[in-house]
C-alpha cells in the first residue's frame, strides 16, 4: 500500500514539472513580443541620447582613459576659468592648437609679454606640465601687414613675429621643458586669417586684431627615433627613450 502511495506521489511530482518549463517558455515569448514592439517604435535619436547617458554614467572612468593625452589637455585648458576668454583651442591632425590673440599677449609692436599675459600663459603651461614635460612644442608668431613704425625695434614683420614666438618659448623653458623639443617660428604676415585691408586699401581693424596672433602647437612625445619635417627644416628630433 505504501508503495502505491509512493508511485502516486511521484506521478503527481512529474505531472507538475512541465509547468515550470511552460512558464519559462511563455516568459521568453512575452519578452520577444515586447522587443518587437520596442523596435517597431524605435527612435534613433532618442535611443542614441539614452545610450550615451547610460554609457557616461556607468563608464566614466573607462571613457576618460580612452581619451588621448591631447584630448584631456584640450578639455582641461578649455574649461579653466582664467583661460576661457583669452584663447581658442582645437585638436586637428594629432596637434593641439592653442591660439592667443596678439593683443592678449603683447602691446602694439612690443615683443615682451604683458604682465597679465604672463599669468595666463603660465596657467596654461602649468596645466601642460601637469601632464608631462615631454611634449613637442611649436610656437608660431603671426603679425598683420601694416608698415612698422619708425620707433619700432624691428626692421620687419619677420623679426617681430620671431621675437614674439621666442618670448612665449622662454616661458616653457622657464618651467622646465626641454629646449630641444620647443621651437619658435616667425611667419610674419604671410598667413593672415582675413584680409588686413579692404578693397580701397583702408585697414580693417577687426581683421588686423585676428591676424596678430600666436599659435602654440602641441604634439605628443614619441619614443622611437623620428623626425618631424615641416617646410624646409627639421624642427624636432626625438631620441629613443
Amino acid at each position: 500500500m505504501s508503495k502505491r502511495k509512493h508511485d502516486i506521489q511521484e506521478d503527481e511530482d512529474d505531472s507538475g514539472a512541465w509547468l515550470m518549463s511552460y512558464a519559462d517558455m511563455m516568459t521568453l515569448v512575452a519578452c520577444f513580443f515586447i522587443l518587437l514592439i520596442a523596435f517597431a517604435n524605435f527612435d534613433p535619436v532618442g535611443f542614441t541620447i539614452d545610450s550615451q547617458v547610460i554609457a557616461n554614467h556607468f563608464n566614466r572612468d573607462s571613457a576618460k582613459h580612452s581619451m588621448t593625452k591631447l584630448e584631456i589637455l584640450q578639455e582641461e585648458i578649455a574649461k579653466h576659468p582664467e583661460l576661457i576668454d583669452k584663447l581658442k583651442i582645437s585638436l586637428k591632425d594629432g596637434e593641439l592648437l592653442v591660439t592667443f590673440s596678439g593683443s592678449v599677449l603683447f602691446e602694439g609692436e612690443a615683443h615682451e609679454l604683458k604682465p597679465e599675459a604672463v599669468e595666463a600663459l603660465d596657467t596654461m603651461i602649468d596645466i601642460i606640465k601637469g601632464r608631462g614635460l615631454n611634449y613637442r612644442i611649436l610656437v608660431e608668431g603671426h603679425t598683420d601687414s601694416l608698415p612698422l613704425s619708425k620707433e619700432s625695434l624691428f626692421k620687419s614683420h619677420w623679426a617681430l613675429s620671431s621675437a614674439r614666438a621666442s618670448s612665449v618659448i622662454e616661458r616653457f623653458e622657464f618651467y622646465g621643458f626641454d629646449p630641444e623639443k620647443i621651437v619658435p617660428i616667425g611667419l610674419g604676415s604671410t598667413k593672415p586669417l582675413l584680409p588686413n585691408e579692404d578693397e580701397e586699401g583702408f585697414p580693417i581693424e577687426d581683421n588686423i586684431q585676428m591676424n596678430r596672433r600666436v599659435i602654440i602647437k602641441l604634439l605628443e612625445p614619441i619614443n622611437k627615433e623620428n623626425q618631424i619635417k615641416m617646410g624646409l627644416g627639421v624642427y624636432f628630433k626625438d631620441a629613443t627613450e
